[in-house]
């Protein structure tokens, strides 16, 4: 009797626990700069300063501007291991499709990162609260030939992995990042989650919307220079 008592408060708890984990809803991020050029200061109103996260079940989305050019949107499922890049860069609507494999490489070309040696995931035991979840704090540790950057972010076993999972160095968070930064040439941008609405995510948005056009990488690297002197005039 007492052996079938702790079996089923076993599979109670783990029920109880697959209730508290979100799994489909929206994040809204705010987005701030360190050690900004000055050039790049007079412009930051230019700069992405919001972000959104879309995730149900197994597909996510998130949404970030450009820089005043547009917006980006990266759609995952995780179903098939596809990814989705959305691109409306100069008022031209683009989507690339790519395989896990195929989304490395790309990101590799987009922000070069071929010299780097190796990341280390530190766990540490510090705690607080976020956008009311409650967080505890990682280091990842960055080397490259050249230097060796220290980043601290906050995470969530409330809320599953999304933003860590298919990130390499990021696999051993386990939970989702609710702050974290980059470092590129020593200016940081960090993101912070603001506010999370646990809603009903409709299927369209993990989808390519009709008014997108799907071009291969050759077509994109055609076609944006084009727009970009479209876009100056020249």
């Amino acid at each position: 009797m007492r052996s079938y008592l702790l079996i089923l408060l076993s599979l109670v708890a783990k029920l109880c626990l697959g209730q508290n984990l979100l799994k489909e809803g929206k994040l809204f991020y705010d987005i701030t700069y360190q050690n900004l050029p000055q050039e790049m200061k007079r412009n930051e109103h230019l700069l992405p300063h919001e972000a959104s996260f879309y995730f149900k079940d197994k597909r996510t989305r998130m949404e970030m501007g450009l820089g005043g050019m547009g917006k980006n949107t990266t759609i995952y499922d995780g179903n098939t291991k596809e990814t989705i890049v959305l691109l409306n860069i100069f008022s031209k609507k683009l989507a690339l499709k790519k395989s896990d494999s195929e989304m490395v490489a790309f990101k590799k070309e987009m922000v070069p990162d071929s010299l780097q040696l190796s990341f280390k995931v530190t766990i540490l035991n510090e705690y607080k609260k976020i956008a009311g979840y409650n967080c505890q704090k990682a280091q990842v540790v960055r080397q490259t030939v050249y230097d060796t950057t220290f980043n601290d972010c906050w995470f969530t076993k409330e809320i599953p992995p999304y933003n860590t999972q298919n990130e390499e160095g990021l696999k051993e968070i386990p939970g989702f990042l609710m702050q974290y930064s980059s470092n590129n040439n020593g200016v940081i941008m960090q993101l912070t989650v603001k506010m999370v609405a646990p809603l009903p995510m409709e299927d369209k948005l993990f989808e390519i919307p009709v008014t997108y056009q799907v071009v291969t990488d050759a077509e994109f690297k055609r076609l944006l220079p084009l727009l970009q002197s479209k876009q100056s005039g020249n």
